[in-house]
């Protein structure tokens, strides 16, 4: 809802909205994913 009323009021396109919100899941995923492979070093957890 809140994105909504942005979307009217600020004039900004729902595009760009749902590439922020895809680009913040991408990074909120990826950064602990790469630090727990970077923190494995290649040791296998099976």
């Amino acid at each position: 809802m809140f994105f909504a009323l942005a979307t009217s009021e600020l004039g900004i396109s729902s595009f760009t909205i749902n590439l922020l919100l895809i680009t913040s899941i991408i990074i909120l995923l990826g950064l602990p994913t790469l630090f727990l492979l970077r923190s494995g070093k290649g040791k296998s957890a099976f």
